[in-house]
């Protein structure tokens, strides 16, 4: 298998999930990871919802940003204040690096589920045979 230019961006969000896991900790890495897939889910119902409330797209866009941004701060603190000192060094430091490392692969199943553009990645066109 021949890695393209796409497959190349994605090792390099899992080496910097990994990285940034190994760093921040378990419960850093996990409070991003859950403010992330938060945040998506705000924008996406965000999106859908606010356009029978707002008719200006800028406006639309705006009010969906501010709110996609106060659900992940939210519940990252929350799950980071929750899930802080729950493991001990160097636990923390490994949990953390194996969950930036999920964080930084969930990219290409996403993609590799979604099915669309798989010409653009060999990684996600491989994948997919799998999560389908």
């Amino acid at each position: 298998m021949q890695l393209l230019a796409a497959d190349y961006v994605l090792l390099g969000l899992a080496v910097a999930g990994f990285v940034f896991g190994l760093f921040c900790g378990f419960s850093g890495a996990l409070a991003f990871l859950a403010g992330s897939l938060a945040g998506a889910a705000a924008a996406v119902f965000g999106w859908r919802y606010s356009g029978t409330l707002i008719e200006a797209q800028w406006l639309r866009a705006l009010a969906v940003l501010v709110a996609t941004l106060v659900v992940f701060g939210l519940v990252r603190l929350v799950v980071a204040k929750s899930v802080n000192k729950l493991l001990a060094q160097p636990a923390d430091a490994i949990f953390g690096a194996l969950a930036g490392l999920f964080g930084g692969i969930l990219p290409t199943v996403f993609w590799a589920y979604g099915g669309i553009f798989l010409e653009y990645s060999a990684l996600a066109a491989e994948l997919s045979s799998y999560v389908r």
